[in-house]
């Protein structure tokens, strides 16, 4: 019994130090939204106290907050040079995700948004609802906003929706006003001012409550759309008072860019040399701070101004000097990106090459497509996320009529060559989103980001996709036709319901007629 008890008393020691650690690393994360000084010094003191109580996973997870603050200080290349290593050397998949979210937020400011995108979906899936909240909020946040700059359209609003659900299960002030802040910019991007309104106002308010100052990001984007939706004089004296008060920044470039909202607003109220005092101020900041592209921009303006006003040689050689900048930036900040993309593919190669055979493990030889055992882990993965994370999923179970007649008549090589076509057809139409599967023998199963309806009219064009096939040059005469049954996913379904009601649907197809498509 002492010994047990030892144990136990060793082991709870070990959750209450690990606890303790994940509290550390939360604090951290949020302060990175609100302010930098001592950021770096904190992110040694939790490498230390981990190091201390033999946590490889905080010792790591600490060196990538240090990362992290490169990224956000102008450093990006730095800071992703260190996830690569830990991506390199890692085998938990917290600390991989940590790197891959490093990584995306390297690229990104070095203008690789597709590339950035990828590592972001990538921090985001690797982690699960056991891991530590502060990093999922970070990663949520995080591929909202790589959704939106890579794939503009509906997904980015349900991204953040989700990010905002996250942080508020947090409660940490900073995480959920600047996801709002990004949220309302995607909205004032995408020319939905009511949406952006709604949205600054929560944020607004959220800050009031907490007592936390709104940063100049977020003022930024306040006084955007104070200026669009036609309050120019609120919009000035929002940004005013802000820019009076600030000192430390999360962004280097954040107040910069406040005065270049502001010059704007000063230009269109027809105040060309307050707007030109302003875009100088903005340059010189950005100057002093070694940010390039807002120290661009402020000359990309101040051409503007020069030539609202008619002097058109200082706007000349302003621009002039703009396109110098601005190619000169470019080049640089591609070099930096391409090094970037180029270690991660030799780190993320080498493991490919390892992963060969579990990926041929995974596919059925005959059509490619994913086999049932891939299936099952996939859509176990879909069923345990929250329902506004999976968004609409339905399953259909699709085989093909009388396929025994097509092997007795046609040979089982012409049978071989009808499931590769059909196999072809469900991969061509299942799009980037959905999954097509070999079940086995002339059993398919496709996995639908749509709801019911939307699922039904899916499969009902794939019916008629396969009987409308030419399939005289597999055999003479033959005429192929599927029967499927479709089902939406139900809040308590696991993988064994899911497939079982389609299953039924299916078999209701079957006795109904065939060449027929049956759901919820």
């Amino acid at each position: 019994m002492t010994g047990y008890a030892e144990a136990s008393r060793l082991v709870a020691g070990d959750r209450r130090a690990e606890k303790a650690l994940e509290a550390e690393l939360t604090d951290l994360i949020a302060d990175t939204y609100t302010r930098h000084d001592g950021l770096l010094e904190r992110a040694d003191a939790l490498a230390a106290r981990a190091a201390a109580a033999g946590s490889g996973r905080y010792v790591a997870l600490a060196e990538l907050a240090r990362a992290d603050v490169y990224n956000r200080t102008g450093r990006a290349p730095e800071g992703a040079g260190i996830a690569q290593r830990r991506l390199e050397s890692t085998a938990d998949t917290v600390v991989a995700a940590r790197a891959h979210a490093i990584i995306s937020g390297g690229l990104w400011r070095l203008g690789e948004i597709s590339e950035s995108a990828s590592h972001a979906e990538k921090a985001f899936r690797l982690l699960t609802e056991e891991d530590p909240l502060c990093l999922r909020v970070d990663h949520a946040m995080v591929l909202a906003a790589q959704i939106y700059g890579y794939r503009i359209g509906g997904r980015s609003v349900a991204a953040f929706r989700y990010a905002q659900e996250l942080a508020d299960r947090l409660g940490r002030p900073s995480m959920r006003i600047v996801n709002l802040n990004n949220w309302a910019w995607v909205q004032y991007e995408r020319g939905d001012l009511a949406g952006a309104v709604e949205l600054v106002t929560r944020m607004r308010r959220l800050a009031e409550h907490t007592g936390h100052r709104l940063t100049a990001s977020c003022v930024d984007t306040l006084a955007r759309v104070l200026l669009e939706s036609g309050d120019p004089g609120q919009a000035t004296e929002v940004i005013k008072a802000a820019l009076a008060g600030f000192s430390d920044e999360t962004e280097p470039d954040a107040i910069p860019s406040c005065l270049l909202t502001l010059a704007e607003i000063q230009r269109r109220r027809g105040d060309l040399a307050g707007a030109v005092a302003s875009l100088t101020r903005s340059r010189e900041m950005s100057v002093r701070a070694g940010m390039a592209e807002s120290s661009a921009r402020a000359l990309h303006e101040l051409a503007a101004c020069f030539a609202a006003t008619g002097d058109y040689r200082s706007a000349y050689e302003h621009m002039v000097a703009f396109h110098g900048e601005w190619t000169r930036l470019r080049s640089e900040q591609s070099e930096a990106a391409a090094s970037v993309v180029q270690a991660v593919f030799d780190i993320e190669h080498a493991r490919r090459t390892s992963r060969e055979y579990q990926r041929l493990a995974e596919r059925d030889p005959l059509t490619g497509l994913w086999n049932r055992r891939k299936c099952e882990q996939h859509l176990n993965g879909l069923l345990g996320l929250a329902p506004a994370a999976r968004g609409a999923l339905s399953v259909a179970i699709l085989d093909l009529d009388h396929f025994k007649q097509v092997n007795d008549r046609h040979s089982h090589e012409a049978g071989d060559r009808v499931l590769r076509v059909v196999g072809q057809i469900l991969r061509d139409t299942a799009g980037p989103d959905g999954r097509a599967v070999r079940l086995g023998g002339e059993e398919f199963l496709l996995v639908l980001p749509l709801g019911g309806a939307a699922a039904r009219e899916h499969c009902e064009r794939v019916r008629r996709t396969v009987a409308d096939q030419d399939w005289s040059g597999v055999g003479r005469g033959l005429r192929v036709t599927t029967s499927a049954g479709v089902t939406e996913v139900r809040p308590d379904d696991d993988y064994s319901t899911l497939l079982r009601r389609a299953d039924q649907h299916l078999y209701t197809a079957k006795h109904g007629g065939r060449d027929l498509v049956v759901g919820d």
